[in-house]
């Protein structure tokens, strides 16, 4: 028999345990069974600590959301792994802004790269189970700066496309500016999720489970498909990406040397930011973007890429004018 239970307590769950004729109960934090079980066992686990230490209390967090299920727990365990040698033993209560700055000094990485690995750790202080840290600081965290977007001008694009010699490298750059798709979908991408009659790819396969990097069904431009056509007369495999046979499972060479040949610098992603940009630049409505491009709602496709539409913000500076014209006809 395990040494505590996990039972429904007011609307969610409680760990239970007896220490001899006494019955303690602690509310948790999670409102699902299966969740409330792993937090009640990592609360076990380490019932005997008086204080967490900031290890401490990241190894629980990131152990509870793995067995939850987390998606993006890998990138989570890396940015542990990096921060781990500063932060591990630290108490909590000791944190303070001069710390938070002298260990993103220290790091010497992109400001969004430093903000992941405190914001774990800041997330993980504020799910740690009550009393198991002495304090539950606010982490300073550097500012991000301006979002820049790497796209390709349609010269560039048309220079970068002469520099390239491989077929299969041909047909991912056409697939990837004309899909907007991450690299990942594309190179995974199987004839069986193109239809050719209709015109449409469906970017997800069927074994696949939805996440954050959402994979839309996309239509088939023109021009793309003209490419398509070509190369499924051509195919030698399910994937659409290939060579001899096989699945390309990297596109970087095929990328690093039409670069050289070309003189225009371009990577995988390049291609996914280079039509976006030029949707925006036509006056595409950022919700319809947002959905090609696999955002859950417009806010992440307006941040990067409504300032290259050519009605940004001209609402705002037209009704400036007509007060400033209203104001001095009076």
């Amino acid at each position: 028999m395990p040494e505590f239970t996990v039972q429904r307590f007011r609307g969610g769950f409680a760990i239970v345990w007896h220490e001899g004729e006494t019955r303690h109960r602690q509310q948790l934090s999670s409102t699902d069974r299966q969740s409330a079980e792993a937090e009640a066992r990592k609360l076990w686990e380490h019932r005997d600590e008086e204080n967490w230490t900031v290890g401490m209390a990241v190894e629980a967090y990131l152990a509870f959301k793995a067995e939850t299920g987390m998606a993006s727990i890998q990138r989570r365990r890396d940015a542990w792994k990096a921060a781990a040698p500063f932060w591990n033993d630290v108490d909590p209560s000791m944190i303070d802004d001069k710390m938070v700055q002298k260990y993103v000094s220290r790091r010497s990485v992109a400001p969004a790269t430093a903000r992941l690995e405190l914001s774990l750790i800041g997330t993980a202080l504020r799910n740690a189970p009550s009393g198991k840290v002495s304090a539950t600081p606010k982490i300073w965290l550097p500012p991000l700066p301006e979002p820049k977007i790497r796209h390709l001008s349609i010269d560039e694009f048309h220079q970068f496309l002469a520099g390239i010699r491989a077929p299969h490298a041909r047909l991912y750059t056409m697939l990837g500016v004309f899909t907007l798709s991450r690299p990942a979908a594309l190179l995974e991408l199987e004839w069986k999720q193109v239809n050719l009659t209709r015109r449409l790819i469906t970017l997800n396969p069927e074994n696949r489970i939805q996440n954050a990097k959402r994979r839309p069904v996309v239509p088939i431009a023109d021009m793309l498909y003209n490419e398509l056509l070509i190369a499924h007369g051509m195919r030698t495999s399910e994937f659409v990406v290939e060579r001899g046979g096989s699945q390309i499972k990297n596109i970087k060479k095929a990328f690093q040397a039409a670069s050289q040949r070309s003189g225009i610098y371009a990577t995988p992603y390049t291609l996914r930011h280079t039509g976006a940009v030029w949707a925006a630049e036509q006056g595409v409505p950022m919700s319809e973007l947002a959905q090609m491009m696999g955002h859950d709602d417009d806010r992440t496709t307006q941040k990067h890429y409504a300032r290259y539409s050519p009605d940004y913000l001209r609402r705002v500076s037209g009704a400036i004018g007509r007060a400033f014209s209203a104001k001095g006809s009076e």
